[in-house]
């Protein structure tokens, strides 16, 4: 899916009623389930389910890249910090699929988990 196309469907959920922080956070939930698949299936040796969670992960961390303002009028200071947290995941996320390495996982899922926790603490708070 192309970026234009992820953010116009990211854009019409959030038109259906659905608030984009609440959005977000189903997303990152979606990668910590995602990343939790790929390191059983590299435990089992299962390249093939590897891939299919890596791959959902990545497309999740690339729709939430997508997502953010490229206009930079509108470019804040937290966009272009979530954006290079967005950039190390996927290069984090590329690095345990070629060489199923596993402190990468652990790595994406301690940065995803703390977005997340944040995000929810934000969302109490509001």
């Amino acid at each position: 899916m192309s970026a234009g196309l992820a953010v116009q469907a990211y854009r019409q959920v959030g038109q259906q009623g659905v608030p984009e922080d609440k959005l977000l956070v189903l997303g990152l939930d979606g990668i910590l389930e995602y990343l939790r698949r790929a390191r059983m299936a590299i435990a089992e040796g299962a390249a093939d389910r590897k891939v299919v969670a890596l791959s959902k992960s990545y497309q999740i961390v690339e729709h939430l890249l997508a997502a953010l303002p490229s206009d930079d009028a509108q470019q804040s200071a937290l966009g272009t910090r979530l954006g290079g947290i967005y950039r190390y995941l996927l290069e984090r996320l590329g690095q345990a699929n070629i060489f199923d390495d596993v402190q990468a996982l652990d790595d994406c899922g301690a940065v995803v988990t703390a977005l997340r926790d944040s995000w929810v603490e934000g969302l109490r708070q509001a």
